[in-house]
């Protein structure tokens, strides 16, 4: 809806305004283009880039990090690409991108490296990443206004006996070297939520802004400010901290090491999890935080879509503060922002007959796309097996996120497996423990291929073959129809005339959830193929679709 308010042109936008697993949103504007960058964990490309002209229509433009940045083959599930920081510098408009790599968390010893890497395009090439350091995560840059950049970055505290998970560090970057000099620690905390992470700089009217996420990156979490005459500090807590969230009960957590706090759950937020956010000035002059959120299956506390971004228009107070142009603290679902266009465009349906081209929207596990087991053709994608899909190495599977309750997704696929270790067909995806695996396959005992539906989850040794049955040779046509949290899959022969059969009972799909699983991702839907036999066997998929329903 547009609307007239105080003589500005506004448009009601609904959140979040990139659905599905976008977490960890860094918003930054080059003339009248602004652009948005997420994590993207083990899933490869890396780093997805949103483009919009308007703040309100969000378009998918591409990824910045390929194989040439990122080495993700046997990373743990949830780590990989964290919390990416896309800045501008404003003496030359070049493109800069810190992004952390995640390797290892066993015994909350997290290995990461962080780096930066450039461009004058968002569309790239972007430059060999350059090392900075390893000393914690959600790095970001900072450009101020004598031409010295700085480097801020979440310190890991590792020690018995220190308060988890520490400061926030600055570091003076050169660009042209890469060096940076020693870490000084600059903040320690606005709120005494604890968690504290995802330091951005700013600056405006002369003083330094340090804004960070606070709570976990849970129920409790926040966006938090804090401010000095210095950019070393010391930096003053806003009296209202966090001044975004989706939980205002002040609470302390300092040293609580579960991120997720299901205790700070509120059922009165329309917005869950809101925190980690990144501040933008439109080009007219009014000011936005981009921020993390979730929302839940409804009915329960589960967060199935991963983590998700959503906008909050912002404002400037007298006395020097950021605060929601709404009033209060709490992250609001519609939100009025001011734009030059009349109406969002709200479609998620992605359809692919994937015709010599794999559409922007698709990822796969740890990457890369390569043209010997995954190969657009004029018939479809010509998807050879791999790895099973336990694997965290060589897995062929090929998707997109869920960015809904409601979808149907379907798929059709030519596939003639000789082996019960060949397999073929449409999954409900959360990492390589948790998934559902409608597919394909053969069987010696019936002599016949088979179809059968496959669940896998971590808490069990082994996979539970829900229902199987033979089917004869052939192309197949398989559906997933996704209702909060439910599944029921159905399948048919390629002849069109034949009706849907049942391949099952409706499945509780809510343990692949960033909850039940304690993951930072969120379901996707896709296709894939394994050949634990010969690595060879391929299956042709001439048809792909995932479309909502309201």
């Amino acid at each position: 809806m547009t609307h007239i308010l105080e003589g500005i042109r506004t448009v009601s936008v609904r959140n979040p305004i990139l659905p599905g697993f976008n977490p960890d949103p860094s918003i930054v504007r080059r003339g009248t283009d602004y652009y948005i960058a997420t994590s993207t964990f083990e899933w490869f490309p890396g780093v997805q880039i949103h483009h919009s002209t308007d703040l309100v229509n969000w378009k998918l433009i591409g990824h910045a990090l390929g194989e040439e940045h990122i080495d993700l083959r046997g990373i743990p599930a949830s780590g990989g690409v964290w919390a990416p920081c896309l800045t501008v510098d404003p003496t030359n408009d070049r493109f800069y991108l810190v992004y952390s790599v995640m390797k290892s968390q066993v015994a909350e010893v997290f290995d990461v490296d962080n780096y930066v890497t450039w461009s004058d395009s968002i569309d790239g090439p972007w430059s060999k990443p350059m090392y900075v350091n390893s000393l914690g995560f959600d790095s970001s840059l900072f450009h101020d206004d004598d031409g010295t950049k700085w480097l801020v970055t979440l310190e890991w505290e590792t020690r018995p006996g220190h308060e988890h998970p520490g400061w926030i560090v600055a570091q003076q970057f050169d660009p042209t070297t890469g060096n940076v000099s020693a870490p000084i620690r600059i903040h320690h905390g606005t709120t005494d939520r604890g968690a504290m992470e995802a330091p951005h700089l700013y600056k405006h009217d002369g003083r330094y802004f340090l804004m960070t996420a606070e709570g976990g990156t849970g129920f409790g979490h926040g966006v938090c400010l804090a401010r000095s005459e210095h950019v070393l500090g010391p930096y003053e807590s806003d009296p209202l901290s966090p001044f975004i969230t989706s939980q205002p009960e002040p609470y302390f957590g300092r040293n609580y090491r579960d991120f997720l706090r299901p205790e700070r759950f509120n059922p009165d937020s329309p917005l869950q999890k809101a925190g980690h956010g990144s501040l933008v000035e439109s080009a007219d002059g009014h000011w936005y935080v981009a921020h993390l959120s979730s929302r839940v299956v409804p009915g329960t506390e589960l967060s199935i879509l991963g983590r998700e971004t959503s906008i909050q228009p912002v404002q400037w107070t007298e006395d020097g503060w950021l605060r929601l142009t709404s009033g209060g603290d709490l992250a609001l679902e519609i939100v009025d922002v001011a734009s030059r266009t009349s109406s969002a465009d709200s479609s998620l349906d992605i359809i692919s007959d994937f015709l010599d081209d794999i559409p922007v929207h698709f990822s796969v596990p740890r990457g890369p796309i390569h043209h010997s087991w995954c190969q657009p053709t004029p018939r479809g994608l010509l998807l050879r097996g791999r790895d099973s899909l336990h694997s965290r190495f060589d897995v062929s599977l090929v998707a997109t996120r869920l960015r809904g309750f409601v979808a149907t997704a379907e798929t059709v696929l030519e596939f003639e497996p000789t082996h019960f270790s060949q397999a073929a067909g449409l999954t409900v995806f959360y990492d390589h423990l948790n998934f559902l695996f409608a597919r394909v396959s053969y069987s010696e005992v019936w002599q016949s291929q088979t179809i059968a539906l496959v669940r896998a989850r971590s808490q069990l040794a082994v996979d539970e073959v829900l229902v199987e049955m033979p089917i004869s040779s052939g192309g197949v046509r398989l559906r997933a129809a996704l209702v909060d949290g439910q599944a029921r899959f159905q399948w048919r022969s390629g002849d069109e005339a034949q009706s849907w059969r049942s391949l099952g009972e409706s499945v509780d799909t809510t343990f692949m959830s960033d909850e039940a699983i304690h993951g930072f991702t969120g379901q996707f839907v896709g296709v894939a193929v394994v050949d634990a036999v010969a690595r060879r066997q391929g299956a042709l998929i001439s048809h792909f679709s995932l479309t909502y329903s309201a």
